[in-house]
Formats: C-alpha cells, structure tokens, sequence
C-alpha cells in the first residue's frame, strides 16, 4: 500500500503516457451571489449589533458597529463592481 504521493506520482505518468492533455476550462462563476450573500450576513450581523449596542458599549466593543458598517459598504460596492463586470463581460463576447 502506497501513499498518496506515489499515486498522485502514478497518475501523472498515466496522463502523459498517453500523450494527450485535457484542457481544463475556468469556472463560469460571476460572484455576484457571493458578494451578494456577505453583504447580507454583515447587514444583518450588524442590525443584531445595534440592537445590542449597550452591552457591546459596556464590553469594550463599540467599535464593532463601525466594522459591520464598513462591511456593509464594501459589500455594496463588491456588487456594484461583480455586477459592471458581468455586463462588461457580456458585452465583450
């Protein structure tokens, strides 16, 4: 029983002994709904932290309504931004 090494070693020489290479495509991911997704996880994280300013307050973490803002705003331009691309993509083909 080999390791994985020794199989992955294996598999290569399988691939180039027969001498013909398969070309491997990119995905066609846009991003938009990954973008989409986080900006909504911080917006509401960050409407829960508002909710819960007092005890975030008295914690020492007042900070963190700041960082959920901005989370909020670099989602909102991620969007913009995937959504230009995926029309500049479009246009292009």
């Amino acid at each position: 029983m080999g390791n994985s090494a020794d199989s992955l070693d294996q598999s290569d020489q399988s691939v180039s002994s027969q001498g013909s290479k398969r070309e491997l495509k990119p995905l066609e991911v846009n991003g938009i709904t990954a973008v989409t997704l986080g900006t909504v996880v911080w917006s509401v994280a960050t409407l829960i932290m508002v909710l819960m300013r007092e005890q975030l307050e008295d914690a020492g973490r007042g900070n963190w309504i700041a960082i959920g803002i901005t989370g909020i705003t670099l989602g909102l331009l991620g969007m913009r931004y995937t959504k230009r691309r995926v029309a500049r993509i479009e246009r292009n083909k």
